[in-house]
């Protein structure tokens, strides 16, 4: 045995400490090589460095003991390199169809033992193990909704109505729903306003050709009958248990037949809402409805469907949704509005047994604004306008009427051209914006008085009378 393999605790007393000599490379459990003892990282307590000589000790060696050493350094080097080239020859001359040997490869991730191998191209091939799989039998989700859907999706229809030939391809779509058994459907008055043929299809693509039973334009009720005797109505739920926060559904046609049967969800975002509804070429407000509001989404052709709760009741019928003015930017998500299925009742009722509301119902959801039918100026404008002197004494304040129309109350009443009103129930009228603020505190159906002074035909002599009537409603 040299003294350089001698084991240090076995050298005599005096003898110079070898040069460490470089180690083959381990594989450590990461792949890279163990830093060799003593330097950082390494596990040693020897702090001899590798320098490709023998450290100077001040003692003469033996050449021979040298040369020894020089080809065992040799033979160390050149099995080492022989062992890191081979596998890669190998490679090269076999086309990439040889694996390299595990870790010595210089080819990240081609450890048999790791999943990671070469494919016949060359390329890395991973075997990922499969810790988190997917769920290939998934069971059928079900939930509230879905069970309400298939309740309650037979029991609504779409409402496809077309116009005089002489508009032939004009048509407008909405929503409804069964009402009774044996054919009667529900849907809004505006959805078959003035339609020439209107039908009934249901989401299965049967469909009815239906009669106009009766409308009301005012609570925007309509009540279609088709040919049926084996429907399912749908289940009349109690509008006025509602909560603010409850779930509902909203079940129709919005936009295109395309979109038939389509299901939103929402909650309750309001009750009794106070929805002024606007004369679109006066601006004027008509009528003002109570309504519920909901953020579930409500487009047109929605209209005349069902607002469904959880139950697989109707409590509402699905009317409106907010939308801009022409000449506003500002637009509005989430504010949609049904009738109270509680007021509609009672009107479907009159449609369906005689074809019209004949009797106003002691809760209306509805208020009609007042109207009379008439166009007014101040007085003395009014006259300079007609071109008219009259001879008499007349009240210089007032309103004066310009032209009145022939199918109103008031005009019923006595009312004429000309007359000047200066007093409305008990209320003194000075001037035109007078009537106009008076008026707009009354609702349709109320009795009222109005004093007018009216002139003879020559505008020679001027008369007071009172007239009473009871007030037409603008919608």
């Amino acid at each position: 045995m040299s003294e350089w393999e001698n084991n240090e605790n076995e050298r005599p007393e005096g003898e110079p400490q070898p040069e460490q000599t470089p180690n083959e490379p381990e594989n450590t459990p990461n792949g890279q090589q163990s830093e060799p003892a003593g330097q950082p990282g390494g596990s040693g307590n020897d702090y001899y460095t590798w320098e490709g000589k023998p450290g100077k000790t001040g003692k003469k060696r033996r050449r021979g003991n040298r040369a020894g050493a020089f080809c065992a350094v040799a033979v160390v080097c050149l099995v080492l390199t022989a062992a890191i080239c081979l596998p890669t020859l190998l490679y090269f001359f076999s086309g990439g169809r040889t694996n390299s040997p595990s870790g010595n490869s210089g080819v990240p991730g081609t450890n048999p033992q790791s999943g990671v191998s070469l494919t016949p191209e060359g390329t890395v091939s991973y075997d990922v193990s499969q810790t988190i799989e997917p769920n290939t039998n998934p069971e059928s989700e079900t939930n509230d909704l879905t069970e309400l859907y298939e309740t309650c999706s037979k029991s609504c229809v779409s409402i496809y109505v077309t116009f005089g030939r002489q508009n032939e391809g004009s048509y407008a779509i909405g929503s409804g729903f069964v009402l009774t058994k044996d054919g009667y459907i529900a849907t809004n008055q505006h959805v078959v306003d003035e339609g020439e043929r209107i039908q009934v299809i249901f989401y299965d693509d049967t469909r009815y050709d239906a009669e106009l039973v009766g409308e009301d334009k005012t609570r925007d009720l309509a009540v279609l009958k088709i040919d049926a005797d084996d429907l399912t109505p749908l289940k009349v739920g109690n509008s006025e248990a509602l909560k603010i926060g409850q779930t509902v559904a909203a079940i129709g046609t919005p936009y295109d037949m395309a979109f038939a049967g389509t299901l939103t969800r929402g909650t309750i975002s309001g009750l009794d809402r106070q929805i002024e509804i606007t004369d679109e070429q006066t601006g004027r407000v008509v009528k003002t409805m109570t309504m519920i509001q909901t953020d579930a989404s409500i487009n047109p052709g929605n209209s005349g469907g069902p607002l469904i709760n959880l139950s697989g009741e109707v409590v509402g019928i699905n009317a409106m949704k907010l939308m801009q003015d022409s000449y506003d930017s500002t637009t509005y998500e989430g504010l949609g509005f049904a009738i109270p299925i509680n007021y509609a009742v009672d009107i479907f009722n009159q449609l369906i047994q005689y074809g019209r509301v004949v009797q106003e119902p002691e809760n209306s959801y509805v208020n009609i604004s007042a109207w009379l039918g008439v166009t007014v100026a101040n007085v003395s404008d009014g006259l300079e306008s007609a071109g008219v002197r009259p001879q008499c004494e007349y009240p210089e304040e007032g309103a004066i009427i310009m032209s009145v129309d022939p199918n109103t109350a008031v005009y019923a009443a006595g009312l004429q051209q000309f007359d000047i009103v200066t007093e409305f129930d008990g209320h003194a009228i000075a001037s035109k914006d007078d009537l106009v603020n008076v008026l707009s505190s009354y609702r349709a159906g109320q009795q009222v008085s109005m004093t007018v002074y009216t002139f003879s035909r020559r505008f020679d002599s001027c008369e007071q009378r009172t007239l009473t009537f009871v007030l037409d409603g603008a919608a």
